[in-house]
């Protein structure tokens, strides 16, 4: 049984889909025993319909910013450590956010100027892009 507000594992859909197909009970019956709500039953029991996967969806949102933009970040940063966020953006052309430039930036070891009006930022560039780039192959 889940508890309330827990993900359900491939298992346990696995095992909630098989009940259903075996006619132990109806959607809703099964739902409840499994502690799930219905539409999220319904939902998963269409996905497994469709594509046979019954493990949950990754959670999260895509990346503002993948390895190219950063390498891009990176280089800009080295070379440019008293650019503002905006030139730093305008300068990579990339399309994300002045926030995403921060964080991608951060992730990075970058120092950047944090507005036009302050003094001159340290010089030192960026730390690494590894830190960036997480072992899976994908950014953090």
């Amino acid at each position: 049984m889940l508890h309330d507000m827990s993900i359900a594992t491939a298992e346990i859909w696995r095992r909630a889909i098989d009940a259903y197909k075996m006619g132990k009970g109806s959607q809703a019956d099964i739902a409840s025993s499994y502690r799930v709500d219905l539409r999220t039953f319904q939902r998963g029991l269409s996905r497994f319909n469709e594509t046979g996967q019954t493990a949950p969806r990754p959670r999260g949102h895509r990346q503002a910013l993948y390895s190219e933009q950063l390498k891009a970040l990176a280089q800009l940063g080295g070379k440019h450590p008293d650019a503002t966020l905006e030139e730093l953006k305008n300068m990579s052309g990339v399309k994300g956010s002045i926030m995403a430039v921060q964080r991608a930036l951060n992730r990075l070891g970058c120092r950047y100027k944090r507005n036009a009006s302050r003094q001159r930022a340290r010089p030192g560039g960026c730390k690494s892009l590894e830190k960036a780039v997480d072992p899976r192959g994908s950014q953090t």
